[in-house]
C-alpha cells in the first residue's frame, strides 16, 4: 500500500485512507451548533457500517432515535413517539457524509472538491468543497489519526456546523447482517414513503 504522502492527489489519498473500511463501528458525540446562536446541540450514541450501503445511526441521549439502511431501505424510528419511517434509498440523493462512511470515493469526487490541507505521517485533514452550488453543504471536514477516522464535520449551507467526534473505533469486526434490518415493535406507526 503506498504511502498517503505518495499519493498523487488528496482524491486517491482519501481513496487509500477509506479502503480498508469494509466495515467501521464507533462510539459518536454529535455537537451542532447554528450560525446564529452559540448554544449547542449534543446527542451521543453509536454508529456500525457496512459496505455497500449498510449503516446502523443509533442515537442514545438527549432522545432516543434509530435510523437503520440495508442498502435498499432505510428505517428512522422514534421509540418515544412510537413512530417509524421507511423510505427508498436513492443513491443519487445520498449526501456526503453517507458517500464517506460507505466509502464511495468516485462518487464523491463527482461531488466535490477534494483537498488535503494536513498530510502528516500520523495524521490527515481533507476538506471537500461542493462543485455545485445547489449542494446542500458549504464544507465538509475529515480528520484521520493513524488512519482512523476520529471527526467529521459537515457545514451547511445555512451556517449550521455539525461535529460528529468518533470514539472506540474498530475496523473490520465481525457484524451480524441482522443489525442493518428493522422490524417495527408492535404498536408502531408506521409511515411509508415512495420518495427518497
Amino acid at each position: 500500500m503506498l504511502a498517503l504522502a505518495e499519493a498523487s492527489t488528496p482524491t486517491e489519498a482519501l481513496k487509500q485512507v477509506l479502503k480498508g473500511y469494509e466495515r467501521f463501528s464507533a462510539n459518536f458525540e454529535q455537537v451542532t451548533r447554528s450560525d446564529q446562536s452559540n448554544a449547542a446541540e449534543v446527542s451521543k450514541g453509536s454508529m456500525k457500517v457496512a459496505r455497500p450501503g449498510q449503516f446502523r445511526w443509533e442515537t442514545q441521549s438527549p432522545f432516543p432515535q434509530l435510523i437503520v439502511s440495508d442498502g435498499e431501505y432505510m428505517w428512522i424510528y422514534d421509540p418515544d413517539l412510537e413512530q417509524a419511517t421507511r423510505k427508498p434509498v436513492d443513491p443519487k440523493q445520498t449526501n456526503g457524509a453517507a458517500l464517506i462512511l460507505n466509502g464511495n470515493v468516485v462518487e464523491l469526487a463527482e461531488k466535490f472538491e477534494i483537498f488535503l490541507p494536513i498530510n502528516q505521517e500520523n495524521e490527515q485533514l481533507f476538506e471537500l468543497l461542493p462543485k455545485d452550488d445547489q449542494s446542500s453543504f458549504q464544507r465538509i471536514r475529515l480528520y484521520f489519526i493513524g488512519g482512523v477516522m476520529s471527526e467529521l464535520m459537515l457545514q451547511d449551507v445555512l451556517g449550521q456546523q455539525t461535529t460528529i467526534l468518533l470514539r472506540d473505533s474498530v475496523i473490520n469486526e465481525s457484524m451480524d447482517d441482522a443489525l442493518f434490518k428493522f422490524t417495527p415493535p408492535k404498536g408502531t406507526d408506521v409511515i411509508v414513503s415512495d420518495e427518497a
